[in-house]
């Protein structure tokens, strides 16, 4: 069983520890997935926040039809998608901020892997939102095709078909930067 699921049990059940336990286990995942969308550090925690929020107000919101994390993750995508129609206008994109693992290298290997992280990040914020989305819950979160459709709202097939343009899209930014994708 999903183990954000039974601590999510546990809270509803009066274990204050339950919640502390989602909040571990997702936050670092959740603020990166949000950021990617709205672009800013600072709103996607205050986004994440009201995403753990929803959970304490709206205690039995969740009937168990998915994995908890990705029921998770819709709520933060919605949230997110909300900030943006509220406030329609132009987000900066905080380049410090990258998608991709710490790895532990030398300092020119760091210098490398930072160069790499920070072309991926400019490149997925050229590609249209909706790719990065895919192409975030797919790679880095390791959702399945049927969770990333369940989360953004789409059929299975067309989750196949966004990260395959997605996919496409990503290679001609970076090749575009001077990448060699092949």
């Amino acid at each position: 069983m999903d183990k954000g699921y039974e601590s999510y049990r546990r809270f509803l059940a009066g274990d204050k520890k339950g919640l502390v336990e989602i909040m571990e286990l997702y936050s670092d995942s959740l603020a990166a997935f949000i950021c990617g969308i709205v672009h800013d550090e600072h709103v996607a925690e205050d986004l994440m926040q009201d995403t753990y929020l929803e959970l304490i107000i709206k205690e039995s919101s969740f009937r168990g039809e998915s994995q908890f994390k990705t029921w998770l993750f819709k709520v933060a995508r919605n949230k997110a998608i909300d900030h943006i129609r509220r406030n329609r206008r132009m987000i900066p994109v905080d380049e410090s901020f990258v998608f991709l693992p710490d790895a532990d290298f030398s300092v020119e290997r760091k210098t490398e892997d930072y160069e790499r992280r920070k072309a991926v990040y400019s490149a997925m914020s050229e590609i249209k939102p909706l790719y990065a989305q895919v192409l975030y819950l797919s790679f880095y979160e390791d959702l399945s095709n049927g969770e990333i459709a369940s989360v953004i709202g789409k059929s299975n097939r067309q989750v196949e078909m966004l990260i395959y343009r997605a996919k496409d899209s990503l290679k001609k930014a970076l090749e575009k930067e001077g990448f060699d994708c092949e």
